[in-house]
């Protein structure tokens, strides 16, 4: 009987390690460049309404390799078998047998081959996940956010007297890559042709001489996260790896020392919306929106609570862009009616890894399912973008397109550039009420795109600086620019009391504090 639970406890083990290793080979391969800060905070932020589409994906890959590794670490463990295999060696007329399997050493001492297999499996997730680098941000110190930090409350903050509308299509992972190369992309076709002209034909701020945009920031590079750099001009990171719940809200306030967009447009009278065709809770969303400006939120479960849809008509993340862009112009028609500046914000999905969702109407004209839908992405976005045109509303609305990160299918990106192709995230801005100084060669992330938004609406700011962010429309130069983005981004890494009690939140602090001591 002991023989018995001893070969189970043998057993768990090593299957637990192939799950490991496995697991930690294919996050390595298919993430290189996320971090471990991005997967705590889904982890503690609605992880479990991930599209099951995405959790298929990582199953179905990882199952065959997980129960092929279990099976050859279980075999050397095993002690007899009736067949031996030999491998005999003559040298000199003399034989010598050599037992390849079972391998006696392994088989005599299983306990101890398993712990050191368990040790193998804990530095690949270590490695690959990168908690080493994880570990050693938490301990070094930063001064950044002391130095830097604006908040927008302190600052002069000027709207014109005629207030405009502001119409934000964020787009998942719409990066400059997937545009051609004439263009600044690295396909050798277009497959966004509609994106790049609205690029071309509008504002569009660039790191170089052709389209390109922003460079992407630590903390800044997964929805939630560019989400909030969007408007807020920061960084979102976890505090501590060991508390049961990171909830980032300090009087029941998301980030609750950031000054957001929706903030500041609420106090000036304009009415709030947001539209996503996922479970608004995934990454915090929810939360954020409605404790920073209130926004009334329209996604997947408000869709099917009134009557838009069913809960079996749930596709990808919970409703496609099609329905999204449908339901964004009757949401907009109703808020334009009301008589008060509106600010309405509609995030995508269908360009979400893996592989994107390819909508029964869109073409096929290419070779990848993952170009088909970035084409049919960059035709639908233009044709909303004409619709909202054709309307009354526009003379007086600027509209802003912009990705929320890089996309992290990275081997679809990486596969068509050169090491010296610089990956970054597409901004356009149509209708502002303001001319740019200076929109080519500029190093910035997309904390910059939150005071630059608010100036595309005619709004001063003090100084032109908010958050960590810069007004790309002023001379003034980005702090990416001042002290160097690689600089930047190692800086935001680190840990820094002030971020953790400024602008993550004061009551989360002391929240935690009582909860050591007690």
């Amino acid at each position: 009987m002991k023989k018995k639970i001893k070969n189970l406890i043998v057993f768990i083990f090593l299957l637990l390690s192939s799950i490991m290793i496995i697991g930690s080979i294919y996050y390595h391969k298919e993430y290189p460049k996320q971090d471990f800060d991005q997967l705590l905070f889904y982890i503690s932020n609605g992880v479990e309404y991930t599209a099951p589409s995405v959790v298929n994906n990582v199953i179905f890959s990882c199952i065959i390799p997980i129960i092929l590794l279990c099976l050859i670490l279980v075999a050397f463990t095993i002690k007899n078998t009736r067949r031996n295999t030999y491998l005999i060696l003559k040298i000199r007329r003399k034989e010598m047998k050599i037992q390849l399997y079972p391998i006696k050493i392994i088989a005599n001492h299983r306990v101890k081959y398993t712990i050191s297999v368990v040790i193998i499996a804990i530095i690949f997730v270590i490695f690959s996940f990168k908690i080493d680098q994880y570990v050693i941000n938490k301990i070094e110190p930063t001064y950044l956010y002391d130095k830097y930090y604006v908040n927008g409350e302190n600052v002069n903050i000027t709207f014109p007297e005629k207030k405009r509308n502001l119409i934000m299509i964020v787009v998942e992972s719409l990066e400059n890559t997937v545009l051609s190369k004439a263009n600044g992309g690295a396909w050798e076709y277009s497959i966004v042709p509609e994106l790049e002209q609205i690029a071309i034909e509008n504002t569009s701020f660039s790191n170089n001489e052709h389209i390109g945009g922003a460079y992407e920031a630590y903390g800044a590079n997964f929805s939630a996260g560019g989400n909030v750099a969007i408007t807020a001009g920061i960084p979102l990171k976890t505090i501590d790896i060991l508390k049961d719940k990171n909830d980032y809200r300090g009087n029941g306030k998301f980030v609750a020392g950031a000054y957001a967009l929706g903030e500041i447009l609420q106090k000036e009278g304009y009415n709030l919306e947001i539209m996503m065709g996922s479970e608004a809770t995934f990454g915090g969303r929810q939360q954020y929106y409605s404790t920073n400006g209130n926004y009334k939120i329209f996604d997947v479960n408000y869709a099917i609570e009134h009557g838009k849809m069913k809960t079996e008509d749930k596709v990808w993340w919970g409703f496609e862009d099609d329905k999204l862009y449908k339901w964004s112009k009757e949401e907009i028609t109703n808020l334009a009616s009301k008589g008060k500046p509106f600010n309405y914000i509609m995030l995508t999905a269908d360009t979400h890894f893996t592989d994107g969702y390819l909508s029964p109407n869109a073409e096929n004209k290419f070779e990848t399912q993952y170009e088909n839908v970035y084409a049919y992405s960059s035709k639908s976005i233009n044709e909303f973008v004409e619709w909202i045109k054709a309307q009354e509303f526009y003379e007086n609305t600027t509209i802003v397109i912009v990705g929320d990160h890089l996309g992290m299918q990275v081997e679809f990106y990486e596969s068509r550039t050169n090491k010296d192709y610089e990956r970054t995230i597409y901004n356009a801005i149509i209708n502002p009420c303001v001319e740019t100084k200076n929109n080519k060669n500029r190093i910035f992330t997309s904390m910059d795109l939150y005071p630059t938004i608010l100036a595309s609406i005619g709004v001063q700011i003090e100084g032109e600086r908010i958050g960590l962010g810069t007004n790309l429309y002023s001379d003034v130069p980005t702090l990416a620019e001042e002290l160097g983005f690689e600089y930047l981004n190692n800086e935001i890494k680190k840990n820094s009391t002030f971020y953790n009690e400024k602008i993550l939140g004061e009551d989360y602090y002391v929240m935690r504090n009582q909860d050591k001591n007690n």
